[in-house]
């Protein structure tokens, strides 16, 4: 559980991870010797591989925490003062035009001193405001830090809804929530936004529900830069959160927008990965639909969950998809889901 008399980490609870991450956050504040870190660390590590949650018994969100505390911070210019930085969560945009910063996501909360510290490095401005692109915790880690400091949070509307109630992602093994007053959206919107930062202007959207319900794609012109968040791994397989009104069909029809409002110049700043092109986001969109058009048919043949699977339907997809912290079972499991509870399978 979140120590409300301490720092406010925000505290993500699944299995032995959570016991590693919470000691190492409840040490941190009280500077305890090292001697003292290294001994919980050890216990804890134990106990972790005792439990066999290492590997292969990691959960998708174990599997993705591990990446997110390890990669290193990395910097990269995608257009005049507009970067993304990658390896703290998802990735980070920062558009450092005027005399301020704004940022688009904020990263995992454990690092989020990392981060401030490599925003001020390749900014020189304060940061103000905070767009946030979903609720998801390596999106919004970094909003208790920001919003404590007096950075204006933006974001759909559904995004404050999330973070204020506990929150479980099927097939994932996350668990969040909620959030403190601090980390939650100030200024919100149902269906479009417009704001500008300095020079660059930026249009909001949200689409409907597709990663979540409250997705935010930003356009920034004239940079000509569309940051998408987590419709878009580079090339991971996504997660779709169901809870969340997330949906196979509902990303398809996003992507579809982008690809619309988007040509062969625009920067594509992926919720996770490198930064592509619009021929990237194509690829991608045209695998989801392959991949749900097959699933769609095992359906129809009156396969299981667990046949579906079983057949593959990824299989020529997974050398270029597979490979991250989503497997191609439990993204099957995923669609199937979504084209089951949509009544969209048989059409």
């Amino acid at each position: 559980m979140r120590n409300m008399n301490s720092q406010p980490w925000i505290q993500l609870r699944f299995d032995g991870a959570t016991q590693w991450k919470h000691a190492v956050q409840q040490i941190r504040p009280s500077l305890v010797s090292i001697q003292t870190l290294l001994l919980v660390l050890f216990v804890t590590a134990a106990t972790w591989r005792g439990a066999g949650q290492v590997a292969t018994g990691e959960t998708v969100i174990q599997k993705a925490t591990e990446e997110f505390e390890n990669s290193p911070m990395k910097t990269t210019s995608v257009g005049k003062s507009v970067f993304m930085l990658s390896g703290d969560g998802g990735n980070i945009t920062a558009i450092a035009d005027g005399g301020s910063t704004l940022l688009i996501d904020s990263g995992m909360d454990s690092r989020v001193t990392e981060l401030s510290d490599a925003i001020a490095k390749a900014t020189m401005r304060p940061v103000t405001r905070l767009v946030n692109t979903h609720w998801h915790f390596d999106h919004t880690g970094g909003n208790v830090y920001f919003g404590a400091a007096g950075v204006t949070i933006i974001a759909h509307e559904n995004v404050k809804k999330r973070l204020t109630s506990v929150q479980d992602v099927p097939f994932t093994g996350m668990h969040d929530g909620h959030y403190p007053p601090q980390a939650l959206p100030t200024l919100t919107y149902s269906n479009s936004m417009t704001l500008s930062q300095g020079s660059q202007q930026l249009a909001l959207f949200n689409y409907g529900p597709a990663h979540t319900d409250g997705d935010t794609i930003i356009y920034i012109a004239p940079a000509n830069v569309a940051v998408v968040g987590d419709i878009f791994s580079n090339h991971n397989y996504p997660i779709i959160d169901l809870a969340s009104g997330g949906s196979i069909d509902g990303m398809i029809h996003s992507l579809d927008q982008v690809l619309a409002q988007t040509d062969e110049q625009t920067k594509i700043v992926p919720g996770h990965g490198l930064v592509a092109t619009r021929a990237d986001l194509q690829d991608y969109r045209d695998m989801l639909v392959q991949v749900r058009q097959r699933i769609k048919a095992l359906i129809s043949a009156g396969k299981a969950i667990d046949e579906a699977v079983a057949a593959a339907p990824t299989k020529d997809f997974d050398a270029k998809w597979g490979s991250g912290y989503v497997p191609p079972d439990v993204f099957t499991k995923m669609v199937f889901t979504s084209l089951l509870h949509s009544g969209n399978a048989s059409q």
